[in-house]
């Protein structure tokens, strides 16, 4: 959406004067810092398929702040409306004004004991959401990354490996509890203010599905595109130090730790997936995929001989 236009139904909706505005990114969906005279904003444009997504942030955000825990707070509109309709080359797309965080990206490392606590609090709390959660799916997890490797012509008999530890994951998966999850929790979605406490935000990805998931994608220090042999130990030293303090208010199964290196795995699959449905196909090439294949498959073996 043009700038000028932006600005336009930005003021007109929230009855603000907004002197600068600047695209912060352009991935799942538009992120813009806004500011006016008085104050800074972010505000974020999502894909016309995550409205849905998009609806659940808001109901979330309103229930983590009725209850006082720390998350970005929803800016309504002059109508208390919670959003905003846009529509652009893609259809109608929901737009969201939040509040701008001041603070500093913490640490997931040397703060990993006290970030664990604090989400062990909002699985705790959670418990009690009173509205229904989004259950995703093998093909929100899994599958359309296979339909994408399908359409870029990936070796078959790769694909059949890469389906066979997708069936793996989510019949180990499926059989964990399910709860409140995050579904994107990292360092890059909080910000530790002034008060120390750990600000939430991103919440598009959240579901009713596996709390454990947010424990790994927490404790993942493995690299992305390069497999390392010593990045399941580095992972587990992270969740080790992450469980300590999430185990203070809450504590999750055997069969859920065991899990983590599941879900690293799937997020493999998710990630993957997220980027080509909102950039294309031309956004990956034949030899990413090989390295993403080498690196499931290697992953695969490694956790194998680890839990023997």
């Amino acid at each position: 959406m043009e700038h000028d236009r932006l600005i336009h139904e930005l003021n007109r909706s929230y009855q603000i004067q907004i002197e600068h505005i600047e695209l912060h990114r352009d991935l799942i969906g538009k992120v813009y810092f806004v500011q006016t005279a008085e104050k800074k904003y972010m505000f974020k444009i999502y894909r016309s398929f995550k409205s849905e997504d998009a609806l659940q942030s808001v109901g979330i955000l309103d229930y983590l702040k009725a209850n006082s825990y720390p998350a970005v707070s929803v800016v309504r509109t002059a109508r208390n409306d919670s959003h905003i309709i846009l529509s652009g080359d893609e259809g109608c797309c929901t737009g969201i004004l939040y509040d701008y965080i001041e603070g500093a990206v913490p640490d997931g490392k040397l703060e990993a004991e006290s970030i664990g606590k604090q989400i062990g609090e909002l699985h705790n709390l959670m418990e009690s959401y009173p509205h229904k959660l989004i259950h995703r799916t093998k093909t929100d997890y899994i599958d359309d990354y296979l339909t994408i490797m399908r359409q870029m012509d990936f070796a078959p008999a790769k694909i059949l490996e890469l389906q066979q530890y997708g069936d793996e994951l989510w019949e180990r998966i499926t059989k964990l509890p399910k709860s409140f999850c995050h579904g994107d929790l990292h360092t890059g979605n909080m910000i530790r203010n002034q008060s120390g406490e750990y600000v939430l935000f991103d919440f598009d990805d959240a579901s009713g599905d596996y709390p454990g998931m947010d424990a790994a994608y927490m404790s993942d220090d493995t690299h992305f595109n390069q497999f390392h042999e010593l990045m399941y130990d580095h992972t587990l030293a992270l969740y080790e130090r992450f469980y300590s303090g999430y185990s203070k208010v809450r504590t999750l199964s055997s069969s859920e730790f065991h899990a983590i290196f599941d879900f690293i795995a799937v997020r493999h699959f998710q990630i993957v997936s997220r980027i080509v449905r909102c950039q294309g196909l031309q956004s990956i090439c034949i030899e990413f995929c090989e390295e993403q294949h080498d690196w499931l498959m290697r992953w695969r073996e490694q956790c194998m001989e680890k839990q023997r």
